[in-house]
């Protein structure tokens, strides 16, 4: 699929667009890329929709650079560069840490007075019921670091040729994890658009319960959607996860048309 960088953060996939309908935002899991959830796309978008996707740092083509330290900064930076290069509706999606990500991005867009038509958050704990500690992560050894990917759904990821690619995953996945244990929600703040909650039933790190919790982060419409499988259920589930969030978006008669081109690099 076609990809240019609009900047370092801020990729855009698909066919460009001067006048979206809509503007889906992607924000990866713990140790993912810009790429990682393009497998969404084909069922997520429709014609005249666009979409863009987060580039982490200290990864894929931001390798040479340090890592985030903060998610609430790393949001503050996303919110300004999707305000500066986009128009109209906007729907933030995002996967385990792209969730809780994408929820402090949302806020902001918010206040900036953004139109958001929906706010999907994937496998993940809502603000203030967050796993993760410091100390914890920072005590992790290799073998911590195996056995919480085979946790996750990847049990043969230190084996053979994989087991080298553990070794570049794990200071990423570290630097990620640290993110969310350090992350500081404050008091709730509820967005104001509506918000789905999806996971996977058979998720060790999140159940049912952390997915009804985000009812509470939204003065808008909720709903809640449990579909088999793991914390990556969606990699056997896509058809129906693209379903369930296409089901939450308004229809057409009731959007604002976009306007405005988006400038950037191709890739």
């Amino acid at each position: 699929m076609k990809r240019r960088r609009l900047t370092p953060l801020l990729w855009q996939f698909g066919e460009d667009s001067p006048s979206p309908a809509r503007t889906f935002v992607l924000a990866p899991f713990g140790g993912g890329s810009a790429y990682a959830l393009a497998e969404w796309l084909p069922g997520l978008l429709a014609d005249g929709e666009s979409a863009l996707a987060l580039q982490y740092p200290g990864r894929g083509p931001r390798a040479g650079e340090p890592p985030a330290e903060l998610l609430t900064e790393l949001a503050a930076q996303a919110a300004r560069e999707i305000d500066a290069h986009t128009e109209g509706p906007l729907v933030l999606v995002g996967h385990s840490l792209g969730a809780v990500l994408s929820y402090e991005i949302a806020h902001r867009l918010e206040t900036a007075g953004r139109d958001l038509e929906l706010l999907a958050v994937s496998a993940a704990r809502p603000p203030d019921l967050q796993r993760l500690d410091p100390a914890a992560v920072l005590a992790m050894t290799r073998d911590d670091w195996l056995t919480e990917l085979a946790t996750g759904g990847n049990a043969d990821i230190g084996e053979g040729a994989l087991a080298d690619i553990v070794d570049l995953m794990i200071p990423v996945l570290r630097a990620d994890y640290l993110l969310l244990a350090r992350y500081a929600p404050g008091p709730r703040r509820p967005v104001a658009c509506p918000l789905l909650a999806t996971g996977g039933a058979d998720d060790p790190w999140v159940a049912r319960a952390y997915l009804d919790a985000w009812q509470a982060w939204t003065t808008g419409a909720f709903t809640g959607r449990l579909l088999p499988g793991g914390h990556f259920y969606y990699r056997d589930r896509t058809d129906d996860f693209c379903r369930t969030v296409r089901d939450c978006l308004r229809p057409a008669a009731d959007r604002v048309p976009a306007a405005g081109p988006r400038h950037g690099q191709e890739a």
